[in-house]
Order: structure tokens, then sequence, then C-alpha cells
């Protein structure tokens, strides 16, 4: 038991000082031993124990949060109405508002945004995100079946064009406001973050009214 729980503390403790290093600089100019040293660990091969990979170590930290905010996401889902069909308002809403919560949450949700904006930056790979050949439920059962229901004459790559430009557009935004709010130049609940906040939406918006 004691060794599990040695174990777990490793691996959090790995985790948070990936997290604060990729938020701080891109993937390819974090090494590994920064990452164990962040940790306070004297194994050097700590990381490669416990996660294999820097790699994997990303891709975790990465799955990791964007499941929380799904979560987040599949409560609005869940609220919609059984019939009906969705407005572009109501789509943004599912996609922007659960980032913002999440992101606004606690340090790590912080974190996670500027974590974000340095992958979007210097992207080894460009994943799809939404697959053409879901298949459709009434009401959508998942934020790619609200963004398909919202653009019925897009072809799957011309909406993942648009996912990909919005995701970009909503990152870099909250990155740039959770960086002025540690700076003290703005809070996101004065007057001018709740605009920024609106236009961000409005944007939005506009993108997929298409």
């Amino acid at each position: 038991m004691e060794k599990l729980s040695r174990s777990l503390a490793t691996r959090r403790a790995l985790t948070r000082a990936a997290l604060e290093l990729f938020a701080e600089k891109p993937y390819g100019e974090v090494s590994l031993l920064e990452i164990t040293e962040r940790a306070g660990q004297k194994n050097r091969n700590a990381l490669q124990y416990h996660f294999g990979s820097k790699r994997a170590l990303f891709e975790q930290i990465l799955l990791h949060h964007a499941d929380e905010i799904d979560k987040l996401r599949q409560h609005l889902i869940d609220a919609l109405p059984k019939e009906g069909a969705i407005n572009v308002e109501v789509a943004v809403d599912i996609y922007l508002q659960p980032f913002i919560q999440y992101t606004r949450r606690n340090d790590n949700g912080r974190l996670y945004a500027k974590f974000l904006a340095h992958f979007l930056r210097t992207p080894e790979r460009v994943e799809k995100i939404l697959n053409p050949d879901i298949p459709m439920s009434t009401p959508p059962s998942s934020l790619a079946e609200v963004l398909i229901s919202i653009s019925p004459t897009l072809t799957p790559q011309e909406r993942d064009q648009l996912l990909f430009v919005s995701n970009a557009m909503m990152i870099y935004s909250l990155e740039n406001l959770i960086r002025a709010e540690e700076q003290n130049i703005l809070t996101l609940d004065s007057r001018i973050g709740r605009h920024i906040l609106q236009s961000l939406h409005d944007s939005l918006v506009n993108l997929w009214s298409i």
C-alpha cells in the first residue's frame, strides 16, 4: 500500500511538473530532465518508468483535461430539448462555455489553456476531431453531433477547417485573457472582460453561420 501511494504521488508530481513546463514553452523545448527535476525526482528515469515517454505523458495530460471539459459539455448536451433544431447560438454556448468555466476553475485549468496555446503553435500533427461518419441522434448526444447539426451543408473537411479555426480563436483568446489577469491588466469579471468574452462568442456564432 505504501509503495502504491508513493507511486501515485510520483505520477502526480511528474504530471504537474510537465503541465507547468508545457504551459511555459513548446513541447519540443521541454526536456525529460527538466520535468523530473521540476517534479523533485532524484531518479532521472522516473518519467520513462511511470509513463514510457515524454510524448505519452504529454498526450495523457491533453486527454485528461479534454475529458474533464467534455464532461461539462455533456451536462449542457443532456439538457437539450428532445425536439426541435439547435440554433447556432446554443451550439456555440455548448462549445465555448465549458472551456471558459474549466480554465477559470483552478490553476490547472489556467495552465491547460497555456498548454493548448503552445500545442497549437507547434503541433506535431493535426488530428481530426469530428468523424464524418458519426451516427446522428435526436437530440444530439455529443459535441460532434451538435456541430454537425448546425452545419449540414458543409463537407467533413470544411467542418474540420472551421473547428480548427474555432479552437485557435477560443484557446488564444482565453490564454491572452488569463495572462492579462495574472498581470493585473483586467479581470474576466470586469465590464471589459465580459465584453471580450461576448465578442468571442459572437465571432464564433458568425463563423458557424455558414
